[in-house]
């Protein structure tokens, strides 16, 4: 970034130069929030949707996770992690919106619509084409926790360690709400994996 001197701040020389250090790295947090945007957006829009089995939601909170991301850029300084850090936002995200709709439903005498309902969008209809809605009403009924642990398992491919730093719990307690949920998804299923 070139900074010209009539562009300085008046004043505490060394204000000035914290100023443009802080305008170099909020160019740079631009260009990397742009660039990973770019490269893992239909991704991170992926994992959401498997957790919360709306479209539209699920654009919503990947938009959400990189403007959080972008907030706290500087916290994630090797550029590797920040797309772990990523999937942490949005299943950070995933559960606090699944709480509210849960607070929701327990508040409201009207019964909610179930994903793919009648207010379904397009893009509903063909994901729902396309994948198994068996298999995606079966895994909207398991717990938060387990709906979680096998979408980053199966769908996302990740280690058991990784799943452990997305959802914030240790290693032994992926292997619960996995094979939980392998359990309950098969019989809901009738035996198939």
């Amino acid at each position: 970034m070139i900074v010209h001197a009539a562009e300085l701040p008046q004043g505490d020389p060394v204000r000035s130069l914290r100023l443009v250090a802080d305008n170099t790295r909020a160019g740079s947090a631009r260009s990397g929030i742009v660039a990973l945007y770019e490269a893992e957006f239909r991704g991170v829009a992926r994992l959401a949707y498997l957790l919360c089995g709306d479209t539209q939601q699920a654009d919503d909170l990947a938009h959400d996770a990189f403007v959080r991301l972008y907030e706290h850029w500087d916290r994630v300084q090797e550029p590797e992690r920040r797309l772990a850090y990523l999937r942490s936002i949005v299943v950070n995200l995933a559960h606090s919106a699944h709480r509210r709709k849960a607070t929701a439903r327990r508040h409201s005498h009207a019964p909610m619509l179930a994903v793919g309902g009648a207010a379904a969008s397009a893009e509903d209809e063909a994901l729902q084409r396309t994948s198994r809605p068996d298999v995606m009403a079966a895994l909207a009924t398991l717990p938060d926790r387990q709906r979680t642990a096998v979408v980053l398992r199966h769908w996302l491919r990740m280690t058991e360690g990784e799943i452990a730093e997305a959802m914030g719990c240790s290693v032994g307690s992926v292997r619960t709400h996995v094979a939980r949920g392998h359990q309950t998804l098969a019989q809901r299923l009738g035996g198939i994996r």
